[in-house]
């Protein structure tokens, strides 16, 4: 049995849970102990699927392992497909194994029947088409690792075409009228629109005042809009009274036209209220009749009713909270607390929505017409809580910040980056906004932060709750010791640019050898974690900055950022190393093109 149960299970097990009469676990559910946190339904007519990852250990006929000896990650799932015969087949994203998995549900079980080999870390995935002649059913999965979307055909195996996005891209949605595939990017935050008969890029619209981790959509009616969570960094220091005047990170609704649309066409609606926000707006579904408008708020646990048909859009400015006409009226606006991590929502029928909860075990269902929570769907005895565990609660609980507007999660999603520039203060000057840093490998790195000053990683913890989050609460010796471990089990993917027996290719080598010698990069990054607890002066300082000298990053894991140096000013390694951060301009000997191309390809393998 799986520690997390694949949503696949769930829903052919679907029927007999909703049928049960009580909140007891299902008799299939209840014989063992496992987290079995549900993340994302997907019995979807539209074809849509959800890109959650279902972590290990997983049995072996549902994956293979990854070359670090761990167990693949399942993230994403399920539309139909038609496998060999003729049968029913379901499509899985392997996300750590760059490949997509084709299972059938047969004699009780999931089975596998092959998988896909499709690009670096796909995550969200679509079909499309009826499977008639006319109709031609196909693939596509979202390449968050190459900025991509692929094209496969299901019965031969292989990709046929590729569209290119932004960066790292998650969500994956097609158009109700079978035309357009609509794609989320993260870094920057993005909507991405192909013509999927032709493959054709037709929009390519960033979301305004810097969006970023993108949420489920949901598209209206004839193909003609398209409604998306989207948290906006508003640019603003970090501060206890930024926060609490909604000026770090709001919760926002975007709704933006299909399939092109000018910037002013965008609009956003708020929906964090004045000492109330909704931290981690992560994804929206639409009724049947296009009444209520839902949204999950992992961090902040709960789910939002909005009265669709009547909500009234800000014309321009969207403003700090939500809008006037909402407050104080439950008639256009409620929220349903739920607990645990509310993940993503579907409607049952025209009222009933059900709802899968991460850290509560459960499915819940609830009304969106009286919003009451009419029932929970226990999946089986939760185990004791291990310390990772209360560690990643920690991490996702938005009620760790002032007035819940977002967790440590909002800016670290998955323990990784977010891809955006925050003014924390945490470097003793004002207005010197820095990247934020990928968590992976974190606790092996020490000092921390950018310019290396800080020495104690509790302490930083400690520092980031109280000053970052303005957390209201001081955090215990036992929540510091939660996130540690938790953080210590955060790990950097293999490198898909490695060869399939996991070693360097011809030119990953030849850049290996420049790496350790000419480019002179080893007097810093140095140890199996690339980096040194030394800080130093490497040309990108600054008359403002308190502390001259920077701490160098680890170097592991940067074939997954899209952003690099303390501020974020560079978006490639090209970029780096052929104008900020030169290694004739620090300790190395300058390098051809080619000897540049050779490094990089080195340090895209690391």
């Amino acid at each position: 049995m799986p520690r997390h149960l694949p949503l696949l299970a769930l829903l052919a097990m679907l029927p007999a849970l909703l049928s049960a009469d009580s909140d007891r676990p299902a008799a299939d559910l209840a014989g063992t102990v496992v987290d079995r946190s549900p993340m994302s339904w997907t019995s979807r007519p539209t074809g849509h699927l959800s890109p959650r990852p279902i972590t290990p250990p997983v049995p072996s006929h549902w994956s293979k392992s990854t070359p670090d000896g761990s167990s693949t990650k399942l993230a994403a799932a399920v539309g139909r497909s038609t496998s060999h015969g003729g049968t029913h087949g379901r499509l899985v994203s392997l996300s750590q194994d760059d490949a997509v998995a084709v299972m059938s549900w047969q004699d009780g079980r999931l089975r596998l029947v092959r998988t896909i080999p499709v690009g670096d870390a796909p995550r969200g995935l679509a079909v499309v088409g009826s499977g008639t002649r006319e109709s031609p059913r196909r693939g596509f999965v979202a390449l968050s690792g190459d900025d991509a979307v692929a094209e496969f055909d299901v019965p031969a195996g292989r990709v046929t075409r590729r569209f290119p996005t932004g960066g790292q891209p998650g969500w994956l949605t097609p158009a109700p009228n079978g035309r357009w595939l609509i794609a989320c990017a993260n870094v920057p935050g993005e909507v991405w629109v192909h013509d999927i008969a032709s493959g054709k890029k037709l929009s390519r619209r960033t979301i305004f005042d810097d969006g970023f981790n993108l949420g489920r959509p949901v598209i209206l009616g004839e193909s003609e809009r398209i409604i998306l969570p989207t948290p906006i960094n508003r640019s603003f220091p970090v501060n206890e009274n930024n926060v609490q005047r909604g000026w770090v990170i709001d919760n926002r609704l975007t709704r933006m036209p299909l399939p092109t649309g000018e910037y002013w066409q965008q609009k956003q609606m708020n929906l964090d209220e004045h000492g109330a926000g909704c931290g981690d707006l992560n994804a929206v579904a639409l009724s049947p009749d296009r009444k209520w408008l839902v949204g999950t708020c992992g961090g902040s646990h709960e789910l939002v009713v909005l009265r669709f048909s009547e909500l009234p859009w800000p014309s321009a400015d969207p403003g700090d909270f939500l809008p006037e006409a909402m407050r104080d009226n439950s008639r256009l606006f409620r929220r349903v607390e739920l607990g645990g991590r509310p993940l993503d929502p579907v409607f049952l029928d025209n009222n009933r929505v059900l709802v899968a909860n991460y850290f509560e075990d459960s499915l819940q269902i609830v009304d969106a017409a009286t919003a009451r929570n009419l029932r929970v769907i226990k999946l089986g005895r939760a185990p004791k809580p291990t310390l990772v565990r209360q560690g990643e609660q920690i991490f996702h609980d938005a009620d760790r910040s002032r007035d819940g507007w977002f967790s440590c999660s909002s800016c670290h999603p998955g323990g990784h980056t977010n891809g955006q520039t925050f003014d924390t203060l945490n470097d003793g000057n004002h207005d010197t906004y820095k990247l934020t840093p990928s968590l992976r490998g974190v606790t092996r790195t020490g000092p921390w932060t950018w310019h290396g000053w800080q020495q104690s990683l509790p302490a930083s913890i400690r520092k980031s709750l109280h000053d970052t989050l303005s957390t209201e609460s001081t955090p215990t010796d036992g929540d510091i010791r939660a996130l540690i471990a938790y953080l210590g089990s955060l790990q950097h993917p293999v490198s898909p640019h490695l060869r399939a027996d996991g070693q360097l290719d011809d030119a990953a080598r030849r850049g290996k050898r420049l790496f350790e010698t000419r480019a002179g990069c080893t007097d810093c990054h140095a140890g199996k974690d690339y980096t040194t607890a030394a800080t130093y002066k490497v040309g990108l300082e600054s008359p403002r900055l308190f502390y001259p000298e920077f701490n160098p990053p680890s170097l592991r894991g940067l074939h997954a950022k899209r952003r690099f140096l303390h501020d974020g000013r560079a978006r490639s390694l090209e970029e780096v190393l052929g104008k900020h951060h030169r290694p004739e301009k620090l300790t190395g000997k300058p390098l051809s093109k080619s000897q540049l191309d050779d490094l990089i390809a080195y340090l895209r393998s690391i």
